[in-house]
């Protein structure tokens, strides 16, 4: 799965193409890798990866809030990462398994955050708003991840190729969310496209 920083990002960029305006959207955004819940992403086999099952999450879950969006939308990004992301740079290969990747998300997420000037207070503040569900530890974790300066060499991951990513892959989620609006009387946004 991504970063914290690239889920923002796509957070906030499918906000403004969606002209979603709210709390609510941002929290669904963090909340399948920060709430207590087993199977948070409701993942299925695909290759080398599980990915989430959205299909899955359109069919059980109820859309008429933007909590609910924003949870769509992080296991979009989540699903897009790991199959065609890292799927065609890392084809038959499951670079999660040595962890050095975690290593690169400590060195992008700065950088990240500065390019895309993302308001590390504001989203705490957003987050520590929410209900006991959200893990006080897990959230803690994330927003210090947000906050490190640390400098190094990536392994897996290219800054300016997984920047590039995340605004393509923001205008493909923004895309699907406004299908699966057309197509499901309780997916409800207010889409002006």
């Amino acid at each position: 799965m991504p970063n914290i920083s690239a889920h923002m990002i796509v957070a906030e960029e499918v906000a403004k193409r969606l002209n979603i305006n709210s709390d609510e959207f941002i929290k669904g955004n963090l909340l399948p890798d920060i709430i207590d819940m087993e199977d948070s992403h409701h993942k299925v086999q695909n290759g080398v990866y599980m990915v989430p099952d959205i299909e899955y999450f359109l069919q059980n879950l109820d859309f008429s809030k933007d909590l609910n969006i924003g949870y769509l939308t992080h296991l979009l990004l989540d699903k897009h990462y790991l199959s065609d992301y890292l799927g065609s740079l890392y084809p038959n290969t499951n670079i999660f398994l040595d962890g050095t990747i975690y290593k690169d998300y400590d060195y992008l997420n700065f950088l990240l955050v500065d390019r895309y000037g993302l308001n590390i207070d504001k989203l705490e503040n957003i987050l520590s708003q929410y209900d006991c569900k959200i893990l006080k530890e897990k959230l803690k974790y994330n927003i210090e991840c947000l906050k490190q300066k640390k400098a190094g060499k990536t392994k897996y991951l290219n800054f300016e190729s997984f920047a590039s990513f995340l605004l393509e892959i923001s205008d493909t989620i923004s895309k699907e969310l406004f299908d699966y609006a057309n197509k499901s009387s309780k997916l409800y946004i207010r889409i002006r496209q």
